[in-house]
């Protein structure tokens, strides 16, 4: 029963990704349309986010109280009002109101997928589980681009984004049917990790606070930059400045989207192996996480000296294949630091974090773009430094703060920090 509510949730990713790129898949068609300038659309873009930033903390904290799969058909259900709502977008203004509804509603997403994940899979196996979950980002992204650009092409926007709001419905009517938890609790090996225990409601911001987990929000600020980044802007760069017309984009994103599933899911049985084998954060998650951020900073690095452009969309797929673990990676990490009963609580705040990330990312690089005037593509530029900028920090940051891990300590009830290993 587990690997079909993974199923579910995997659509779910699928879904939430899809409706999220399709915005960046129609750019041209709706600035064209809608008389929007570069600045206005990278505006939408933040609008987004900035409600998927309070759709997290609301949406994702209510985990503590109410059933999560309500809560999941209660989003899905929200999506497809959203997505319906486009039929009604006649300006600027139009776009940034379905925009918001949608942003709040995807903003619980994460939080909510986590914390019903964890009901069903053991510590041990849930680097596997995430990795999959986060694997329907990429078809969401990049393997449904075709099929989305097909229907663009031949329907036109808003009917597409309909054709997605009934999808999400569908979906809804499904998971009604399906079990709210196993019948029997998972079993823990590890029965001293605080994800085997529950804290108080008030403990948040105890959790929050402790440095290990804010190096983990940290990665989370940089991947969600850089999937707004690939949602709001890629497409307009492969087709204006690699020059490729809207159909060979569209397969250049499937291309890279199969690569980045079989490297994500690659990345959670290694690391769930290693984490088995050393009985260790360091030297599972953790160590692997720096190694992706710090190839990740070097490929992004390279896509702005090299001279001609399809090379540099060769090192910037490598880049986006990378950042692909950062999500996953951080996700099992979190929910092996922090108590089970609060898990869809840390993650919809620390969702709501990153979203800031998605707030002003798409707004900045539209600005550098029309900074640069005529030279589109030192435009780009520098909003793919800013990516390796975050890359560095973020490395840096987690190697200081790695031993800080989260311990749960029943007699004080209470979660603390400590100089310790929590799984060793």
């Amino acid at each position: 029963m587990r690997w079909l509510v993974l199923a579910m949730i995997f659509a779910l990713s699928v879904l939430n990704y899809a409706d999220k790129s399709v915005l960046g898949l129609a750019a041209e068609t709706i600035m064209s349309q809608l008389h929007l300038n570069y600045d206005q659309f990278g505006l939408a873009g933040s609008s987004f986010f900035a409600a998927y930033a309070i759709g997290s903390i609301i949406l994702g904290t209510s985990t503590y109280r109410f059933n999560t799969k309500n809560l999941l058909i209660m989003i899905a259900t929200g999506w497809t009002v959203s997505l319906l709502g486009a039929y009604f977008v006649k300006n600027f203004i139009g776009l940034i109101i379905i925009r918001v509804i949608l942003g709040f509603f995807e903003g619980g997403t994460y939080g909510l997928c986590v914390a019903h994940i964890a009901k069903w899979f053991s510590n041990e196996t849930r680097g596997s589980a995430y990795a999959i979950m986060t694997s329907g980002t990429t078809f969401g992204t990049y393997l449904a681009a075709p099929i989305l650009v097909l229907l663009l092409g031949s329907v036109g926007w808003q009917h597409t984004f309909a054709v997605l709001g009934l999808v999400s419905l569908v979906w809804a009517v499904v998971f009604y049917f399906f079990r709210s938890q196993p019948k029997e609790p998972i079993q823990e090996t590890h029965s001293t990790l605080p994800s085997t225990q529950n804290a108080q409601f008030k403990d948040i911001i105890k959790i929050i606070l402790n440095p290990y987990v804010l190096s983990v929000m940290v990665v989370g600020f940089v991947s969600m930059w850089i999937n707004t980044w690939v949602l709001t802007w890629a497409p307009t760069y492969l087709t204006k400045i690699v020059g490729l017309n809207a159909q060979v984009m569209s397969d250049v994103f499937a291309r890279h989207g199969s690569c980045r599933d079989h490297f994500c899911d690659f990345a959670g049985k290694y690391t769930d192996v290693l984490f088995r084998k050393n009985k260790s954060l360091i030297k599972s998650y953790d160590r692997v996480l720096t190694l992706v951020l710090i190839t990740g900073a070097v490929a992004y690095g390279v896509t702005t000296v090299v001279e001609t452009p399809i090379v540099s969309v060769i090192f910037l797929a490598i880049g986006l294949i990378i950042n692909t673990c950062l999500l996953p990676l951080g996700t099992t990490i979190k929910t092996l630091i922090v108590p089970k009963n609060l898990i869809g609580s840390i993650s919809g705040i620390s969702l709501s974090i990153s979203s800031l990330a998605g707030i002003i990312g798409p707004y900045i690089t539209g600005y550098l773009i029309t900074l640069a005037g005529g030279d589109t593509r030192s435009g780009f530029n520098s909003g793919v430094l800013i990516i390796v900028a975050l890359y560095i920090s973020s490395a840096v940051i987690l190697l200081l703060t790695r031993k800080r891990k989260m311990t749960y300590t029943k007699n004080e009830n209470t979660v603390t920090s400590v100089l310790v290993d929590a799984v060793k």
